[in-house]
Formats: structure tokens, C-alpha cells, sequence
């Protein structure tokens, strides 16, 4: 996205009639997470992985992010960044793994309408250092200037039984 590479990472979607989960395994030499607590702006401090979600044809969706260290931040939108309020519910385990770390971002259904099909893009941040300009990458890849919060640039998630 921004003409560098960063290291790989994998993005799995998985549900059950309750949840939708986003699973992240992210290959990394240098883990930075200094964020010491949720509702932060981690993705200006340190590594972080974010899903964004909204049911397909609504204006409303929610921006999830998860550090290495298993903090959260929670964000909500009634339209193309137009803040709301943000819902409780959310859920973020994480932590380090054999080279790299890997994060799961459970999102409840009934938050979203539970009923797909959704809109989705799932996002990182990885730094090399703290103060450092992270690498960016987006899963589907977006081609120019990024622009997470533009959901015609979103993948369609619809799920298989």
C-alpha cells in the first residue's frame, strides 16, 4: 500500500450463530506494543490489527483494533467517519507466538444486524520502533492512497455453512 513491504500476515473469518471472529497471525522480527490499557490510539503507538465491519448495504459500521499485547480500542461510525457511539461487547485476546503474534477479534453478531452479508476490511499496522512511521497493509489490498474507512474498497463477507 505505501511501497514497502511489510512481513506477512494471515486473516481467517470464522462464526458461529452468535459471533463473527477474525483471526490474525502476523509474522514480525520486532513486536512493539507500548499502549498500557483499552481505548487507546494504538494504531498511532504500535503494532495493531483491525477489522472494520458493516452490514452490506447500511451506512453504520465498527472499526476493531488489537495490539500484540491483547489491548482493544472500539470504534463506531453512523456513516463514512461519522463518529457514534461506540458498543461494549467487543472482545480481543492476543499475544506473541514464535516469530511474529497473533490476535482474535471477536465481534457480536446482534451488533451488527446479525445478518450478513457484511462489508469488511481487515487492516495492520506494523512498526519497526516506537515513533517510527509504520508499514501499512490491508487485506483486500488497496491500491493508492490507503483509505480504510472507504467501504467501496471493502471486501463482501458472506458465510458458508
Amino acid at each position: 500500500m505505501d511501497g514497502k513491504e511489510t512481513a506477512p500476515a494471515r486473516v481467517r473469518a470464522r462464526w458461529n450463530n452468535d459471533w463473527l471472529f477474525f483471526e490474525f497471525v502476523c509474522r514480525d522480527e520486532v513486536v512493539v506494543a507500548p499502549g498500557t490499557k483499552d481505548g487507546e490510539e494504538h494504531f498511532k503507538l504500535g503494532d495493531v490489527v483491525e477489522i472494520f465491519v458493516g452490514t452490506a448495504g447500511r451506512p453504520g459500521y465498527l472499526e476493531v483494533h488489537a495490539t500484540p499485547e491483547g489491548h482493544k480500542s472500539v470504534y463506531a461510525f453512523r456513516g463514512y467517519r461519522q463518529s457514534a457511539q461506540a458498543p461494549g461487547g467487543c472482545l480481543v485476546r492476543a499475544g506473541t507466538i514464535p516469530g511474529g503474534w497473533r490476535a482474535v477479534i471477536s465481534i457480536p453478531r446482534d451488533i451488527l444486524g446479525n445478518q450478513g452479508p457484511w462489508d469488511f476490511l481487515a487492516g495492520r499496522y506494523d512498526y519497526d520502533e516506537e515513533g517510527a512511521r509504520p508499514l501499512l497493509s490491508s487485506f483486500p489490498a488497496q491500491t493508492g492512497k490507503a483509505d480504510f474507512h472507504d467501504r467501496s474498497r471493502f471486501a463482501l463477507l458472506e458465510l458458508q455453512p
